[in-house]
């Protein structure tokens, strides 16, 4: 009687190789997953705790030590009660048809004063904020370290509100203004301080800024968030001479996480 016997057939090594890059995408693919999962988990986590400290500062000592910051940030909060800062600057993206909606972030009143204490903030300087939404910062600025302050927002929305909360407490005006525009466009000459967080912004804006700082009088220093200016020159090809001599860096909490701060100064030619 005939045994048939299974034979076997040696697998071409292509195949093979081919099996085990598969194998290994699957895995690749369902450990970056859970990477994603696990960063994201750690990045919402560590926002909420960090917000949580910020909460405690504002409540234990921005509050208690100034009354009218204390009024106009608890009508902030009822300002922005049904629709977060979030959800308004996205929509205007959306609006603008720009391919980051997501670019509104706001600077923590811990880590603002961690940057007051470092510049030295007094009467005597003037502030401008790029980019200064609802206008908490500026407020808390100019209550705390009575200095001047201009902040300087393109969403109506967010101007409108500072505005009205200004209108209502009007020896507050002597000291802040804020204005409806472009920051890259606007006159940006009586500052001696200038405040920007775009970290998100392309390196074309980026650009764009560094030749309207080229105006500014020598020692006006700038505070820029994730990178210096020098650094966006060089990485360019910028052909603008370097006007900007870093002066400090220090590493700063925002909500989302750690990152570097640099202080510059336009230099003497």
């Amino acid at each position: 009687m005939e045994v048939f016997r299974k034979r076997y057939i040696p697998g071409n090594r292509n195949n093979l190789r081919l099996y085990g890059q598969r194998i290994s995408g699957f895995f690749k693919k369902y450990f970056r997953k859970l990477y994603n999962l696990w960063e994201f988990f750690y990045v919402t986590l560590r926002s909420k705790i960090y917000r949580f400290f910020d909460f405690l500062f504002v409540l234990t000592k921005c509050y208690p030590q100034n009354y009218w910051f204390t009024k106009i940030d608890l009508s902030l909060l009822l300002d922005y009660w049904l629709e977060s800062p979030f959800a308004i600057s996205k929509r205007y993206l959306q609006l603008k048809f720009e391919p980051d909606i997501y670019q509104y972030g706001e600077t923590p009143l811990l880590t603002m004063e961690h940057i007051a204490q470092k510049l030295a903030i007094n009467e005597n300087d003037h502030v401008f904020e790029l980019g200064s939404g609802t206008g908490r910062c500026a407020f808390w600025l100019a209550c705390s370290r009575k200095c001047r302050v201009t902040g300087i927002e393109q969403i109506s929305q967010f101007i409108d509100c500072t505005r009205r909360i200004l209108d209502h407490y009007k020896p507050l005006k002597q000291r802040i203004n804020f204005i409806k525009g472009n920051f890259l466009e606007e006159d940006l000459s009586a500052a001696t301080i200038i405040y920007l967080y775009g970290s998100k912004m392309s390196n074309r804006e980026i650009n764009s800024l560094i030749l309207n700082l080229h105006g500014l009088r020598p020692g006006t220093r700038i505070v820029t968030v994730s990178y210096s200016l020098n650094e966006i020159i060089q990485e360019n090809g910028n052909m603008l001479k370097e006007k900007f001599s870093l002066i400090a860096s220090f590493k700063a909490e925002f909500f989302w996480g750690k990152t570097m701060v640099f202080v510059q100064e336009i230099s003497f030619d």
